[in-house]
């Protein structure tokens, strides 16, 4: 039950290849620490090609691109505004929500269960009743 201070439930969370950046950034990595080319020829596309220190910006674009919008994404997220204190007040809410609705649910349990059992007796009760009236 969202409050003045409680964001909306949000059911969309970011896909999780926004914050997949490791291998993306191993293989950058990787290439920083190849030896450059010799023979000063361009690789085939199957190879690893190695990037020099002053390329490194250029290669990294992509990763800090990621970086940014994974960024944006969590700032996006409910409640990450929030501070401690407001997130405990929230935990108190819902906690004190949580035990109102077994309290609910049990009471409706005993109702069906009453229930049950006055039906269960106005059976049995039937039964004699025709019994006494065979006899």
């Amino acid at each position: 039950m969202p409050t003045a201070t409680t964001p909306p439930p949000s059911n969309t969370l970011p896909p999780p290849q926004l914050f997949d950046i490791l291998p993306p950034l191993h293989s950058l990595l990787s290439r920083l620490l190849l030896p450059p080319s010799a023979d000063g020829l361009t690789p085939s596309p199957d190879t690893i090609t190695p990037v020099s220190p002053k390329d490194l910006a250029t290669a990294a674009s992509s990763i800090t691109n990621k970086i940014q919008k994974a960024r944006v994404a969590v700032r996006e997220l409910p409640g990450v505004g929030m501070g401690i204190e407001e997130q405990e007040d929230v935990i108190a809410e819902l906690e004190e929500e949580s035990r109102r609705l077994r309290g609910v649910e049990e009471g409706i349990r005993k109702a069906a269960r009453n229930r049950l059992e006055g039906a269960a007796s106005e059976v049995e009760a039937g039964i004699a009743d025709d019994e006494a009236m065979e006899t």
